[in-house]
């Protein structure tokens, strides 16, 4: 009966599988859980320590909409020194995490009937928020190492396309786009005249690649980026937006009347994240790079991931007997349908404790075959 109160666009949106596998891993007596993007390890004690202070110090009520004032400033020297990206302070919005940045990004943006070009596979939240927007998500197949398939882009750009999203490093593939891709995308988009949004909340997880930004060499740029990855804030809540001041000015309106501002001491905490030296823990995220991948080569087919913190394995036989498998295994990982028009490949996290690692790898063979 209360279902006709539900409208039509959330009805068309789907219950995110990565949560739903999350769901069930509590459900699990002692799951190797390879499901979540969750780091494992803690938030830096500085970092927990410079929000208690605001806390305990009364920074606890709203702050201005785009965020306070002295970590835009910080944001505003980060990107130009880190990403070559040139933005004023009034370029910038702190937003409540990426998801916050990706929502007022594309409820600013998106018309009815608007299509959004998407590169296949997809992290699971583009999709659904460009349909609560009521637009359409457009598929563009990557090719088999997961660059950039430019002859189907270009197939698939049409007088309704208003944006390209892309995620560089990847989630779930773990890949990192070169500068020449990029260059060759903003040409496209250029001559297109279309905005590219770019989420680069793995900008610090790369590995032997280095990791370039789009909105360095194209304006019509959002660029989409925070600290639950790189700072393990993922309860925190803190992201930031920045791109061309008009539509900037816009999505302020969209904060005023959905998130109203970020979490308050998180904000002035995050000014201390932007200090801490990543590189030990980039290390080590390697090293498990390298243990799932030297792992699982011999076994799955799979490109060695270059940045983020995943692996987008083909699966090795029938899908549905391979998923109950890990299952009775008490192995958890996400079917690649999550993030994908297609279902050849499941995704693993290795954010994870190299003991857990192992025992994952140890399972995944011995079930290679049916």
């Amino acid at each position: 009966m209360t279902k006709k109160f539900i409208s039509k666009k959330v009805n068309n949106m789907d219950v995110s599988g990565v949560r739903a596998m999350f769901e069930m891993a509590s459900k699990i007596q002692n799951p190797i859980n390879l499901t979540l993007g969750l780091p494992d390890f803690d938030v830096p004690e500085e970092i927990k320590q410079e929000a208690i202070n605001h806390i305990t110090q009364g920074n606890n009520q709203y702050t201005p909409t785009t965020g306070i004032p002295e970590l835009k400033n910080k944001i505003k020297e980060k990107l130009k020194t880190k990403n070559n990206i040139i933005a004023t302070e009034d370029q910038i919005i702190i937003t409540s995490s990426v998801s916050g940045a990706l929502s007022i990004t594309l409820t600013t943006i998106l018309n009815p009937e608007d299509e959004v070009i998407l590169f296949d596979p997809y992290f699971v939240g583009y999709k659904q928020t460009i349909i609560q927007n009521q637009a359409i998500p457009i598929f563009v197949n990557l090719n088999k190492n997961f660059s950039i398939n430019f002859e189907e882009l270009k197939n698939k750009i049409t007088k309704k396309t208003k944006a390209i999203l892309i995620n560089t490093p990847g989630n779930p593939t773990g890949y990192i786009c070169t500068k020449q891709e990029l260059e060759q995308l903003a040409e496209i988009a250029k001559q297109h005249e279309l905005l590219i949004i770019s989420d680069e909340i793995y900008e610090d997880f790369t590995y032997e690649k280095k990791h370039f930004s789009i909105g360095s060499i194209y304006e019509n740029t959002l660029t989409l980026n925070g600290f639950s990855k790189s700072c393990a804030m993922t309860g925190w809540r803190v992201g930031y937006l920045t791109g061309p001041q008009e539509i900037i000015n816009a999505c302020i309106k969209v904060q005023q009347f959905n998130f109203v501002c970020a979490p308050t001491p998180f904000q002035y905490a995050a000014i201390k994240a932007l200090d801490i030296d990543l590189k030990p823990k980039v290390k080590e995220y390697k090293e498990k790079r390298d243990i799932i991948y030297n792992g699982l080569k011999n076994t799955y087919k799979l490109d060695k991931p270059e940045g983020a913190f995943y692996a987008f394995v083909k699966y090795p036989y029938n899908k549905e007997q391979f998923i109950k498998n890990c299952l009775k295994n008490n192995l958890l990982i996400v079917p690649g349908k999550v993030f994908s028009e297609k279902n050849t490949h499941f995704r693993i996290s290795f954010a994870n404790k190299n003991e857990i690692l192992n025992k994952a790898i140890k399972i995944l063979n011995q079930i290679s075959k049916e």
